[in-house]
């Protein structure tokens, strides 16, 4: 009988000591396949498992292909991530969707103090190297803004992302990465996206952005509030939201298509451009707000009654007419502007700082309802305004309520107001500018002196066709050099 070593019956490569077997793995793992490499190779025996598992190094290339699909690429980039750590680690991208991008890359967001390199190829070709920028590595999220553009049909390949060219320094604009370097401090990074839909959010998972850019860039986006609402819902760190539309509508929102996306570190709110401003305030939870823009969503057609409407707000008396039948242009546009900040403002009760309404009204209970409820509003601008003297009226000192009743004391509507603008309000008249700011100044000058309240540091009445002459000169009497006037 023929003795045999028990070494002999092991096979050569199970003799590699494991550092030669890791830069094996470690070579395998740098060819680009749609297998996960480092995964296959730890299944051959327990042996080459332990060796995988306890190294680093063969973990640090991530491929993630649109074919395989999204929550693939998501559970692969996730223990990719992890099995590298603390090494750095590399990305690359392939798609022929330009649409999928950011879908494919949302998990590995979170981690990009780690990021070295990302390869995007298919249709969109670049390449972004992060150890030529000295970007600060401590921070969370090394991405400044996302900024997405919503192209639509009709802009398919308009905007240069979706065509076969290599990205260059002489075609900045096609970049999705691109680099801001300020004269005082690191460089800044934002991304770029062109997409054709906003990502559903099933295909996202959590980005840690803290300033968002969303713009439709033509009429043949088809308006999707609901996909906006559910995407939002996936930037739970967002501090500023920019989001630019077109005055149209979209399909009708059926009930219960509208989620409450809840955005609990926004400081800074800008609606641009779209007939969707109640939909989009009153489905968003946003309690740490300070400012909030909006701008040119005024609109002189009826828009469509939106099933929710019947649903949610029908006990709500800022749906009731409005009892002061005043003038106005846009008077659908008014009250979904309206019952929308009435409702942002009673579910997150934001300490709202800032209000600018650019081309953007309410009616007149709904202006008397939120200069109610912004008890901390330090800075108000209203341009091309159809308000009326009733709404200048409210300016002024009140009697103060007490259970239902008045005391006999006076107080003044948005207590902490320090800066005034009224831009081109064409129904005010200059005599009810004049009796409202001298009464409220005279009171509010008197209290701040005491150490008792705020008082009026900047006024602007510009461009109101009915403020005259004589109405500045009695301005200046009480405000002197605070007012400016034209």
């Amino acid at each position: 009988m023929t003795y045999i070593s028990p070494s002999s019956s092991i096979s050569p490569i199970a003799r590699l000591p494991p550092e030669l077997l890791i830069s094996i793995f470690t070579h395998c793992s740098d060819e680009p396949s749609d297998q996960p490499t480092p995964a296959i190779l730890g299944r051959v025996c327990r042996y080459w498992n332990d060796v995988s598992l306890l190294s680093p190094r063969i973990w640090q290339h991530i491929y993630l292909y649109e074919r395989n699909g999204t929550f693939m690429a998501h559970e692969q980039a996730r223990w990719w991530i992890a099995k590298s750590d603390p090494l750095p680690f590399d990305v690359r991208i392939e798609t022929e969707t330009a649409d999928m991008i950011l879908p494919l890359l949302s998990p590995v967001l979170a981690h990009m103090q780690r990021l070295e390199r990302c390869v995007i190829s298919g249709r969109h070709k670049e390449e972004f190297d992060f150890t030529k920028y000295p970007f600060d590595r401590a921070r969370s999220c090394l991405v400044d803004e996302l900024n997405v553009v919503i192209k639509g049909v009709a802009a398919l390949d308009t905007l240069g992302l979706n065509t076969d060219s290599e990205a260059s320094e002489d075609r900045p604009e096609t970049d999705m990465f691109r680099v801001h370097s300020p004269s005082d401090g690191p460089p800044e990074l934002s991304l770029h996206f062109a997409v054709y839909a906003l990502p559903l959010q099933l295909e996202m998972k959590p980005i840690p952005v803290k300033a968002l850019y969303i713009t439709e860039f033509s009429m043949d986006v088809t308006v999707d509030i609901p996909r906006l609402l559910r995407f939002l819902q996936c930037t739970p760190f967002l501090e500023s939201l920019h989001y630019t539309g077109w005055p149209q509508e979209g399909d009708p929102i059926q009930p219960g298509q509208l989620s409450i996306a809840r955005l609990p570190h926004l400081r800074v709110l800008l609606i641009r451009s779209t007939v969707s401003v109640r939909a989009i305030l009153s489905h968003i939870d946003v309690p740490a707000l300070e400012e909030l823009y909006l701008e040119h969503t005024n609109v002189d057609f009826e828009l469509r009654t939106e099933p929710y409407v019947a649903q949610q707000d029908t006990a709500d008396e800022g749906e009731s007419e409005d009892e002061a039948h005043d003038f106005s242009q846009s008077p659908c546009s008014d009250h979904a502007t309206g019952v929308g900040l009435r409702t942002l403002l009673k579910r997150s009760r934001p300490p709202l700082q800032v209000l600018h309404m650019d081309y953007a009204d309410m009616r007149t209970k709904d202006f008397r309802w939120c200069f109610d409820h912004l008890r901390h509003l330090r800075e108000f601008k209203i341009v091309g305004s159809d308000m009326s003297d009733r709404v200048v009226a409210m300016l002024a000192p009140c009697p103060r309520p007490t259970y239902g009743t008045a005391d006999g004391l006076l107080h003044v509507r948005l207590p902490c107001l320090q800066n005034l603008e009224v831009w081109h309000c064409q129904r005010v008249t200059g005599d009810a500018i004049v009796k409202a700011l001298r009464e409220r100044v005279e009171l509010t000058d008197w209290l701040a002196e005491k150490g008792w309240g705020e008082t009026l540091e900047s006024v602007a009445v510009l461009g109101c066709s009915e403020v005259l002459f004589q109405h500045g000169q009695a301005l200046s009497e009480t405000l002197g050099d605070r007012l400016r006037i034209s």
